[in-house]
């Protein structure tokens, strides 16, 4: 198998796919002599449709001729060995069988359009798994089932069903933009934009993904010399170590990925399963991996081609400070206030650019941000050239935004053309926002000059605000051809140098190994043994249950806080006792309690790991304490990762405010902290598959110079 190693990662293969994407030979398994039939369209798309002049071979059990190209009984009549791809448009109860004759047959790749497999239950991924086995035993590769195939533009190449290839990139001059999407209906969506100027000029549609996946398409656009931008559209991530590694390769091809990540809710769950049968993974882990590596996450179709539409145009570049131009005062305010919800910024014109505009603007104009030339500009489309020209050459403004509220036909459509003879020679961004349901010779003019207008200012700002964060990410993010600085992954079937601890004593004393302190304490089989290490640790202490398997102590009584004296010590420990009773603890598992010297200051922090099933080992750090659930208050990264990286996630939360001097107030210890997260998820990483999540709630940052102190620990 010919393959390319990803530099980030050296156990992630991708195939090079090039016999997939530049195939010498194509066979067609389902070819059809009847107009309309899925057969027939794939045949003329090829035939007729596409740059190719390669092979072609047909396979129809009725035999005959199409197109001038023979009909082959069965595919084993096909008179060649070594076929590039097949194209198998064949009921999915012969699928298996089909795709062993072509193994035999030496095809290197097969695309199987044919639905009815894991999307629709037991039976159909029993189906899938034979044909995975069969594809692991030959070494040939699959694409699909249940999917659209590929579309490449320049050159041409349709291996495809889709009867709207005919008409695929015909309109314009194609972006430089790739797609792949699971889904066929979503993607041929995104490839009728070409109606709204965003053209994808190559779209992978992967379907079930049983074999190759988003990542294997997403990573051969990273090094695609024909692609300066990449979107996807996923409803399931299979493997997680797949995607991040192609999610680094566009990164470090300095290609922006835009994702649309279907299946966030728990409807949206449900529906991504019944339909491509994949794990649409746990959203909040989505969103800290995809910042993490720099995916640019949208919610919806119509932003996804704003964004595209936007990057391709003007590149990566922070587009934070914005004029608005308009001849409508109320299209002005709107835009200001969509502009402060967004986060953004109305950009001060300087003393000069104000001084050029009055030149030219009548005296009623307003001149500061927004600019309102008021319906003047629509009847004087020379006013709107000579007030532009300074706007775009102003050094505090990044973009020139100008909302059209309405189509007035010839009108409009001049200041439009006067617009964009100042726009194409000047250095800011310009976009347009058509915000008229009436289109028109302007809204087209747009279009076609390469100008593709946004529908409204809500999208407007939400692309404007994504490609800023986006170009601060890539202005922050140490160079990603350099891993040096993230912590080494273990493999995932290292074994534990230390025992696994069954409960919080043995936690803390693996804790304490790697470098992370616990308050003072020892461990008490009886009342007695609690006084005495009560009066040797010194009043006030905490007693708390130590019973193996026991989670979270507090919500049973397990956890007695403030102990003044030994009296209360020894009522603290019968109460414990009785509730552990109570909550019918096996009395094997109860080993006594731990006795705590209480600590007090410092601020509250959660830091917990956990192993998602599609990303696994992901680091959560947020406030902590008894109100976790309330508070919410986490952010979140993949490991492994750098400080900075955790340093990022860290300052992500709210808590980490907390951190800082206030009102006299001291400093608490952040780079103890960061310590810590360090070391813990070193351990986690050391740890391997015997540990599904460790978590210290709460590790008290005590004030600078003073290190952290875990109060409490659970590893499962």
């Amino acid at each position: 198998m010919s393959s390319s190693t990803s530099v980030f990662d050296a156990s992630v293969d991708f195939d090079d796919l090039m016999e997939l994407i530049r195939p010498r030979s194509v066979m067609i398994v389902g070819a059809s002599t009847t107009p309309g039939t899925l057969g027939h369209t794939t045949v003329v798309n090829v035939l007729e449709h596409s740059d190719f002049d390669g092979q072609v071979y047909l396979v129809n059990p009725k035999g005959g001729e199409l197109r001038g190209q023979p009909l082959y009984p069965t595919v084993g009549d096909v008179p060649v060995q070594g076929i590039d791809v097949a194209l198998l448009l064949v009921p999915a109860e012969v699928a298996v069988d089909t795709l062993q004759s072509c193994a035999q047959k030496g095809v290197r790749y097969a695309i199987v359009f044919t639905g009815g497999f894991g999307e629709l239950g037991e039976a159909g991924r029993s189906v899938e798994a034979d044909m995975l086995t069969l594809a692991h035993r030959t070494g040939m590769r699959l694409y699909g089932p249940n999917c659209a195939g590929l579309t490449m533009l320049d050159p041409r190449l349709g291996l495809t069903f889709s009867t709207e290839f005919c008409n695929d990139g015909r309109s314009g001059q194609l972006s430089r933009i790739g797609l792949v999407t699971q889904g066929g209906g979503l993607g041929r969506s995104l490839m009728q934009g070409n109606e709204r100027g965003v053209r994808f000029s190559r779209w992978f549609s992967t379907g079930n993904e049983l074999d190759l996946d988003s990542a294997d398409f997403i990573h051969w656009l990273a090094k695609d010399p024909g692609t300066d931008l990449i979107c996807t559209v996923m409803e399931g991530i299979k493997d997680g170590a797949r995607f991040v590694a192609a999610a680094k390769a566009a990164q470090k091809a300095g290609k922006p990925l835009v994702a649309l990540k279907i299946g966030r809710s728990d409807f949206g769950k449900k529906a991504a399963q019944s339909h491509t049968a994949s794990l649409a993974g746990e959203d909040l882990v989505n969103d800290a991996v995809f910042a993490q590596y720099g995916v640019i996450r949208v919610d919806d179709l119509d932003e996804l081609l704003d964004v595209a539409s936007l990057i391709s145009r003007v590149g990566v570049r922070s587009l934070k400070r914005i004029c608005v131009y308009s001849s409508s005062g109320g299209a002005g305010v709107l835009s200001a206030d969509k502009v402060g919800e967004a986060g953004l910024s109305m950009a001060t014109l300087g003393p000069g650019t104000v001084a050029e505009m009055a030149r030219y603007a009548p005296s009623y104009a307003a001149l500061t941000n927004p600019v309102d030339l008021t319906t003047k500009a629509l009847v004087d489309p020379t006013l709107a050239r000579n007030c532009l020209t300074p706007l775009f050459k102003d050094p505090e403004v990044d973009v020139v935004l100008y909302p059209i509220t309405s189509n007035y036909a010839a009108s409009t459509e001049g200041i439009v053309r006067n617009m964009l003879e100042v726009a194409r020679g000047g250095a800011k961004a310009f976009v347009p926002v058509w915000m008229s349901s009436r289109r028109g010779p302007a809204h087209d003019m747009l279009i076609r000059e390469g100008f593709a207008p946004i529908y409204s200012l809500r999208n407007t700002m939400l692309a404007l605000q994504r490609i800023s964060r986006y170009a601060q990410h890539v202005t922050e993010t140490v160079d990603p051809r350099v891993d040096a600085q993230e912590l080494p992954a273990v493999p995932p079937a290292a074994t534990p140098a230390l025992a696994l601890p069954s409960n919080e004593a043995q936690a803390k004393a693996l804790l304490a190994h790697h470098g992370v302190r616990s308050p003072r304490e020892k461990q008490a089989a009886n009342g007695d043994e609690a006084v005495m290490h009560a009066r040797a640790i010194g009043f006030p202490v905490a007693l708390k249950l130590v019973a193996d398997g026991v989670l979270h102590k507090s919500e049973i009584g397990g956890v007695q806080l403030h102990l003044q004296s030994d009296d209360q010590v020894r009522v603290a420990f019968d109460l414990i006792m009785n509730n552990a009773r109570q909550h019918r603890i096996s009395p094997q598992a109860i080993r006594g309690v731990l006795v705590s010297e209480m600590v007090t200051g410092g601020v509250e922090i959660l830091v917990g790991i956990h192993r998602d099933e599609i990303f696994g080992p992901v680091l959560s750090v947020g406030a902590g304490g008894v109100w976790v659930e309330v508070d919410a208050d986490v952010a979140r990264c993949h490991l492994p990762a750098s400080r900075a990286v955790l340093e990022r996630a860290l300052l992500q939360t709210r808590i980490a405010r907390r951190l800082d001097s206030h009102r006299g107030l001291p400093a608490r210890d952040r780079e103890a902290l960061l310590d810590a997260m360090q070391r813990l998820a070193q351990l986690f990483l050391e740890l391997g598959v015997h540990v599904q999540s460790l978590e210290v709630n709460p590790l008290v940052v005590l004030d600078e110079g003073q290190g952290v102190v875990a109060l409490d620990a659970v590893i499962e």
